[in-house]
């Protein structure tokens, strides 16, 4: 059995949040009214290949490692992780455990292929794709992105499953997210 754990803070900002999560090296994907962005954090701020974000019209974030997940929304602050170790101390509400019966280790393929002309800078990766244009990835890995390998990423996740209340029937009651990798997509060489 594996035991999500969660505690909450409420009346942090987002940069206030990301500080006390302690989640630095992250990666973070931010909406805002007018744009959808992923970035990588580092010590309560997020940054993309241009240069720091205007974390100000942020509504909500899920900030990710591979331990841990932090859900903001402009008034609450959620932590999640399966670690054992004491939450940091600005996450004083106790939010209940999720003891799940098993765990499904899941991803989602980003749209996109690997854009070389593109490449920003070490650390991340462009996608481009017809049907969304361009998609820039932190991508903090040595895998080799060379023609004809890894020219995907994907974003891996953990699922939940839990036994339902009254019906006995199980269902993934929880997903965190745990990061971006580079994917050769099976059929390619």
């Amino acid at each position: 059995m594996t035991v999500l754990r969660a505690a909450a803070v409420t009346g942090l900002t987002l940069p206030q949040a990301l500080e006390a999560s302690g989640l630095d090296g992250g990666c973070a994907l931010l909406t805002t009214p007018s744009a959808y962005r992923i970035a990588s954090v580092t010590g309560g701020t997020c940054r993309t290949p241009e240069g720091l974000v205007d974390l100000s019209a942020v509504y909500e974030a899920r900030v990710f490692t591979g331990e841990a997940e932090l859900r903001w929304t402009q008034d609450r602050a959620v932590l999640l992780t399966e670690d054992r170790a004491p939450f940091p101390s600005a996450f004083d509400e106790p939010v209940e455990d999720l003891e799940a019966l098993t765990t499904l280790d899941n991803h989602y393929l980003l749209w996109g292929a690997v854009d070389d002309s593109a490449t920003p800078g070490p650390g991340w990766v462009a996608l481009s794709s017809s049907r969304v244009g361009r998609l820039t990835v932190p991508l903090p890995t040595a895998v080799s992105l060379a023609e004809g390998h890894h020219r995907r990423v994907r974003l891996l996740t953990r699922e939940y499953v839990v036994v339902g209340d009254g019906h006995g029937n199980i269902h993934v009651a929880e997903e965190r997210l745990i990061g971006f990798e580079p994917y050769l997509v099976k059929g390619t060489v």
